[in-house]
């Protein structure tokens, strides 16, 4: 894979708006003169000061696709997004999107590879790479932006991430999600309200998309300091109740299941080699007369049926042992992550990347005495939901 990398071949499923693969040339990206136009605006914007929810408001004001909407339109991607929904929705930009697009170097003439990995190659789970575990090829393809436009950009960008005029670290910045429409949840601060949480694309686009999902700072970093101090010390308390917790039943029955799904597993493989054996004795029966073509034939479709039925077997077996092992993988790392802390008191931002892969917050709603319920669940980095 590397191979290809340093060669600057583009292998994403997914081609970035304002390029699109070459034609001829396998792996080879190319400027898209449909959508190159859009980037660039985005760029010119974000020179002139514009932060990324502005832009979204301009570009939805202008009726300008969002990039998602240019792949259905080519092959169908994504079709549920646009089918049978109202216009506006091709037009609801994303902060997130914005913000990718003004991150990524693709639009320098480079490709940066390793950002997001799968765990293997039979997992779905992805794992974030900081930025210098990432493999940047250089000069791979016509840029669509300038190094000069580049640099004023993010000169802009990073005066406004991570800090707020009171110089308050954003530590949940990325990590919390709306429960109802997924888009990410951003801060902000009044002096009523002081510092809350609301869903982002409410705040951009009103009531029509979704709720405000107003979370008080204060009580969501109260519910994860609490959540994380609960599983390190019961981590502490006894490890391998809460390993078999996190695999959801008993190691030893585990191990049990394991050892006879490997018995099946080497039965099915001997009687495929047996098999084997069968055809090459029948092929040498057939030549030397011993065997007519009737009972050749008819062999041959019993052996060739139990052949297929043993490595559908096989297949599935080996899979589930897989999956089984990836489980208990996960969930031993994710213990090992949390055992490096001696104590949790307080939450910063490498911890809660480190521990947490997202929360979701979802509209809060009044139980029967008038009092405010809010359901947040915490998805952890390996294990996923575990509260």
């Amino acid at each position: 894979m590397k191979a290809k990398f340093k060669n600057g071949e583009y292998i994403a499923p997914v081609t970035p708006l304002g390029y699109k693969l070459h034609p001829t040339e396998k792996n080879r990206l190319i400027i898209d003169e449909e959508t190159k136009w859009i980037v660039e605006r985005i760029f010119e914007l974000a020179a002139h000061g514009y932060g990324a929810k502005k832009i979204c408001h301009a570009l939805a004001k202008d009726k300008v696709p969002v990039p998602t909407w240019w792949l259905y339109k080519r092959n169908g991607y994504k079709a549920s997004m646009f089918e049978g929904k109202p216009e506006e929705v091709k037009y609801r930009w994303c902060i997130q999107t914005v913000s990718g697009i003004l991150a990524n170097q693709i639009y320098l003439g480079h490709t940066v590879h390793y950002k997001l990995t799968k765990m293997s190659y039979k997992s779905k789970k992805n794992i974030k790479h900081s930025e210098d575990e990432w493999f940047v090829v250089e000069n791979t393809h016509e840029p669509i932006i300038t190094q000069d436009l580049w640099d004023l950009v993010q000169t802009h960008v990073n005066s406004r991430r991570r800090s707020r005029k009171n110089d308050e670290p954003q530590i949940f910045a990325g990590l919390i999600r709306c429960g109802e429409c997924g888009w990410t949840l951003g801060s902000a601060n009044t002096k009523d309200k002081g510092r809350f949480y609301r869903c982002t694309q409410y705040a951009a686009y009103g009531r029509n998309f979704c709720t405000l999902h107003y979370t008080p700072y204060k009580i969501l970093y109260a519910f994860v300091l609490g959540r994380l101090q609960y599983w390190l010390m019961a981590v502490k308390e006894n490890e391998d109740a809460i390993l078999e917790r996190l695999l959801q039943g008993s190691e030893k029955q585990r191990q049990s299941e394991n050892a006879r799904a490997e018995k099946e597993l080497k039965k099915a493989q001997k009687r495929r080699q047996e098999l084997n054996s069968l055809f090459a004795k029948m092929y040498e029966d057939r030549v030397k007369g011993f065997l007519d073509e009737e009972n050749y034939s008819m062999l041959s479709v019993k052996y060739r049926t139990e052949q297929q039925q043993l490595d559908e077997t096989v297949k599935t077996i080996s899979a589930k042992l897989e999956e089984t092992k990836e489980e208990t993988d996960d969930a031993r790392r994710w213990i090992d992550l949390i055992q490096k802390y001696s104590a949790i008191d307080e939450l910063t931002a490498p911890l809660l990347n480190e521990l947490i892969e997202k929360i979701v917050v979802h509209q809060s709603w009044k139980d029967g005495n008038g009092r405010t319920v809010r359901d947040i669940e915490i998805y952890y980095r390996f294990v996923g939901k575990i509260d």
